[in-house]
């Protein structure tokens, strides 16, 4: 038997199950025998509760592996080709902030991607880091940040000469990729570690069906969301290691950022997600991606559609399993709340696009339910014109907050209304959510797009974190 045809966690726990085992031990549901008294709860959760174990012997230690958890991670780091492969339970959150601690020290500056995820953020909070802001190019057909260029790397290279390190978010959530290796090997000559936040291309590994990964491209470190494109179970994420010199730092910040309760369930799910990407041979891949590929030719003859291609000017390459769809006449957000109504729900949705992520495998029904519901919407839509101004991060390509992280601990905090708050200093991260990606970023001036930007989602019906009634944390220094 090929050696990575096996789950050796899921098959220790189905092996533990399998024993009957009385349990005087935590979780306290004791196996699903003693659960919710809720009459719809216990028929969907009785046979997962069985498994959902905890450091027992022979179910080893997501902390200390050395058993069938330690088993899973390497089978997991010989598919992707890391030096070292780790289970995440707290999602790519956990990962990210990990080997931020790990790479980054108080003062360092770093270069960040500006549409990079809040966890990024957050992980160089925790460092007390100063970061150096990169904006990414525009892509002009659906209106959404893509990615850096290596000529804007060079530029702060060349204008900061202590950066430390680079960390870069590719695909963006869209599932549009850059090319990394040029960026990777003008770091690395350059003495600069290159940390990936690719939460959205867990699947890439394979081969000539997607974008190349960030791994074999040569990044010191790669996080990936598992549950986002494979089929694992929400939370489910991995972290590699490309880059042995930081092995051990990273596995140090793992055991502070990850419950030391793990999911067992969610772990074992990262086990199977991996068997699955192992076992999917070239021609199933290819019949799954031939059925997206219709979809998105049913979808894009459809009178009003249009559906973002497949390699843009802002883009090197474009992950066939999303799909971003603009409806003419209608924000995203309205078409988003449409398609629900028909019970089809997208990840997300920005004032133009939603966003669809399409199973890596082979659903035609899927893809015929959501086409009939677009059909529908497309035929009682609006003729009005509905326009979006084109997307801007910043003013220049090279940015940096006014004051630092550390800075705005200090400062008085108070809330005001978004429409009072130009050119004051922003203490809180402003995220529209989903995606994730701050709009303004702690420690910087807020100006009068990024005011008008939103409101306008606001009245489009989007969620956005940081906000409290439409009021905005800023903050001052004493006077």
């Amino acid at each position: 038997m090929n050696k990575m045809d096996q789950a050796p966690l899921y098959e220790a726990l189905l092996s533990w199950k399998d024993q009957n085992p009385l349990s005087f031990h935590v979780p306290g549901h004791k196996n699903g025998t003693s659960f919710s008294t809720y009459k719809r709860a216990d028929d969907l959760y009785k046979e997962l509760l069985k498994i959902d174990a905890t450091e027992l012997s022979g179910l080893d230690d997501l902390h200390h592996a050395d058993g069938p958890i330690k088993k899973a991670e390497q089978l997991t780091a010989h598919l992707y080709g890391s030096v070292e492969s780790r289970f995440l339970v707290g999602g790519s959150t956990a990962g990210n902030l990990a080997m931020i601690m790990a790479l980054c020290s108080e003062g360092d500056r770093v270069l960040v991607q500006k549409n990079c995820h809040k966890s990024v953020l957050n992980g160089l909070r925790l460092a007390k880091a100063t970061p150096i802001f990169l904006s990414p190019s525009i892509d002009e057909e659906s209106q959404v940040p893509t990615g850096v260029t290596l000529d804007l790397i060079c530029r702060a290279l060349n204008q900061y000469k202590d950066i430390k390190v680079i960390v870069l978010t590719n695909p963006n959530y869209y599932g549009m990729t850059v090319n990394l290796e040029p960026i990777i090997s003008y770091a690395h000559q350059n003495g600069i570690p290159v940390l990936v936040d690719e939460a959205h291309g867990a699947h890439f590994v394979k081969g000539e069906f997607f974008p190349e990964s960030a791994l074999k491209q040569g990044a010191d470190v790669v996080v990936q969301s598992a549950h986002k494109t494979l089929p694992a179970m929400t939370m489910g994420s991995y972290l590699h290691v490309g880059n042995e010199t930081y092995r051990d730092a990273i596995n140090d910040y793992l055991q502070l950022f990850q419950s030391s309760s793990p999911s067992y369930p969610i772990m074992a799910s990262l086990d199977l997600a991996r068997h699955y990407l192992f076992s999917l041979t070239d021609d199933q891949l290819g019949l799954i991606l031939e059925e997206v590929h219709q979809f998105k030719k049913q979808l894009s003859e459809v009178p009003g559609i249009s559906v973002i291609g497949d390699v843009g000017q802002a883009y090197h390459q474009l992950d066939p399993l999303k799909i971003t769809v603009q409806l003419s006449g209608m924000s995203g957000y309205e078409l988003a709340k449409k398609l629900e109504n028909e019970n089809v729900f997208v990840e997300l949705s920005d004032p133009l696009n939603v966003l669809l992520v399409c199973p890596i495998a082979s659903n035609k029904e899927v893809f015929d339910r959501g086409l009939q519901a677009f059909k529908k919407i497309a035929s009682l839509r609006d003729e009005a014109n509905f326009n979006v101004s084109l997307f801007k991060i910043a003013d220049e390509d090279i940015t940096f907050p006014a004051y630092s992280f550390a800075k705005l601990e200090t400062m008085m905090k108070e809330k005001v209304k978004i429409t009072e708050a130009k050119g004051l200093i922003v203490a809180k991260a402003v995220i529209p959510y989903p995606p994730g990606v701050p709009i303004v970023i702690p420690g910087e001036r807020i100006g009068l797009e990024k005011m008008n930007r939103l409101n306008m989602i606001l009245r489009s019906g989007g969620h956005i974190q940081g906000l409290d009634n439409d009021m905005i944390e800023i903050a001052r220094e004493e006077e």
